[in-house]
């Protein structure tokens, strides 16, 4: 039977249909996790609108804070299932035509669409826009200053470019070496990571004497946005996806270790917080302490994935973790979108939640709330659309929301 079944495989194989063939199987924490990390992106956004308002007092940053440590993780936890996913599904051998297409039609399009969008949506760019403007609307395409939380996408498309870079790197480590070697190499491209980060003005100052075109402008004002100050989340992602089953192991007997990074260093930012908030001409609630490509920040964000995937994988056959499948599943256009919704979002806070004299850390968790929501709600109702997939990119039909297993996407 298996040898009859080896012969049809084949015949499906030279005519072309390898979507016949018989998928890996789905890793049942990856939409979970994506859902942790959008309604974190969310929260975060939330935040600092409302870290801003001349209402906000020392007791409302002390929550605000606390919020915001709990959310710290949403982009590494992105940038982690990136490289899991792609190194769990990529095959023996990459077509990085094929790969790079479906990247352009289900990422870089609708990112495109909604770049655009927000363009229009800012007066103050429309109403003078000339031919002249052309070239710089294409600058802040390409880096991702259409809006703020682009940065990310554009970040995003630099390890989709550079992906066959690190697939053949990371399997001559696999091929080469044996468990220990390969635990030392991820340790040691660890270390190099917490280098790069520590040095991050020295780099910036160097490559500023050097007027080296784009390269100086890749480490200086757009360093946030340059993939080298984040690969190993994805390196570490690419670790998990090359094998589930020992990382799973590996998550399960270091719990004791990242459990205490995590609650450890989130204390000590609080702290930082909390002093950074206090200035001479009273209380400002600034969040400059806690930047992403710093040292001990880099560890703690480690520790968090570990935390956020060992509740993924211990707590998914709960029902609301159910939910936050089917937010996972929404996440991409959600992502797009949910700033300009956040900015509709305020309007009833102005006239709603003052006038209720709710302080600002409640108005940031109502907003929160509406904004996930709404994020979500329209991402589902644009994806049933036969156009949807050029706005919100592709939506799975079925999530975890009604207990139907979900497809790892790339």
């Amino acid at each position: 039977m298996d040898g009859y079944r080896f012969l049809f495989d084949i015949a499906r194989i030279k005519k072309g249909r390898l979507s016949d063939l018989p998928r890996k199987e789905r890793i049942t924490e990856i939409e979970t996790l994506r859902g942790l990390a959008f309604a974190a992106v969310v929260l975060q956004h939330s935040i600092a609108h409302y870290s801003l308002v001349p209402q906000a007092g020392l007791q409302d940053g002390v929550v605000l804070a606390l919020l915001l440590m709990l959310a710290k993780f949403a982009v590494p936890l992105f940038i982690f299932i990136t490289g899991m996913v792609l190194f769990y599904n990529t095959g023996d051998k990459l077509h990085y035509g094929q790969f790079m297409r479906k990247r352009v039609m289900d990422v870089i399009l609708p990112y495109v669409v909604w770049s655009l969008i927000y363009f229009i949506l800012a007066p103050r760019n429309w109403a003078t826009f000339g031919w002249q403007d052309i070239p710089d609307l294409a600058l802040k395409l390409v880096t991702g200053k259409t809006a703020s939380h682009f940065w990310y996408i554009i970040m995003l498309i630099q390890f989709y470019v550079f992906f066959p870079l690190f697939l053949r790197g990371i399997r001559y480590v696999v091929h080469r070496y044996q468990a220990k070697g390969r635990m030392l190499a991820l340790l040691g491209s660890g270390v190099l990571f917490l280098v790069l980060s520590d040095q991050l003005r020295n780099i910036a100052g160097w490559m500023e004497r050097m007027q080296i075109p784009v390269l100086t402008d890749a480490f200086t004002t757009y360093a946030d946005r340059n993939f080298i100050y984040f690969f190993f989340y994805f390196v570490l992602g690419a670790a998990a996806g090359l094998s589930v089953q020992r990382w799973k192991e590996w998550i399960n007997r270091l719990r004791w270790v990242y459990w205490l990074v995590f609650i450890i260093l989130g204390l000590r930012f609080m702290y930082l917080l909390m002093l950074e908030f206090q200035k001479p001409e009273g209380i400002q609630i600034r969040f400059y302490t806690v930047s992403l490509i710093r040292p001990d920040m880099i560890l703690f964000l480690i520790a968090s994935i570990m935390v956020m995937y060992q509740l993924a994988s211990k707590l998914h056959h709960h029902r609301f973790l159910y939910w936050l499948g089917w937010i996972g599943g929404m996440s991409y256009g959600g992502y797009l979108m949910h700033m300009l919704v956040l900015r509709y979002s305020y309007i009833p806070d102005e006239w709603l939640y003052v006038a209720w004299g709710w302080n600002p850390a409640i108005r940031t968790i109502v907003t929160w709330i509406v904004a996930l929501t709404a994020s979500c709600v329209l991402t589902w109702v644009i994806s049933r659309f036969r156009w949807g997939k050029w706005i919100v990119g592709v939506v799975p039909k079925h999530t975890q929301a009604n207990k139907t297993p979900v497809p790892v996407q790339k």
